[in-house]
């Protein structure tokens, strides 16, 4: 089992409910180093791509790795660039949205609830 590696090198996660332009892979999950969260790191591409408006019962924790974008949580729009942090709390509205013209990464960490594909993926 590898314990190191590039984050490009994980395999792409299907996702029917993302646009083409944006990427998701995972990087931790239960059987793979952390049993009570999972950890995955979307490429949001195209400028102006942005992520389903949606609402769910657990919270995400978002670290912005590289790009601009707009988070818009329960309502309020919160302009986000590398180096910035997100909470979005269960059962409020977001989405995220490039503003940029660059590729926005991001780590997006869930419970295992939240990203069934992350424990699915790791089987």
């Amino acid at each position: 089992m590898l314990l190191a590696g590039k984050i490009s090198d994980i395999p792409q996660a299907e996702e029917a409910s993302h646009a083409a332009d944006i990427e998701k892979r995972i990087v931790f999950a239960p059987g793979k180093f952390w049993n009570d969260y999972v950890a995955r790191h979307f490429s949001v591409k195209g400028k102006n791509t942005q992520t389903p408006f949606h609402t769910h019962d657990w919270p995400h924790y978002i670290l912005i790795l590289s790009g601009r974008c707009n988070a818009t949580i329960d309502g309020t729009v919160y302009p986000l660039e590398k180096g910035c942090w997100a909470h979005v709390p269960p059962n409020v509205e977001h989405f995220i949205e490039n503003t940029g013209e660059e590729p926005l990464e991001f780590i997006c960490i869930v419970p295992p609830e939240g990203d069934p594909a992350g424990s699915a993926a790791l089987a």
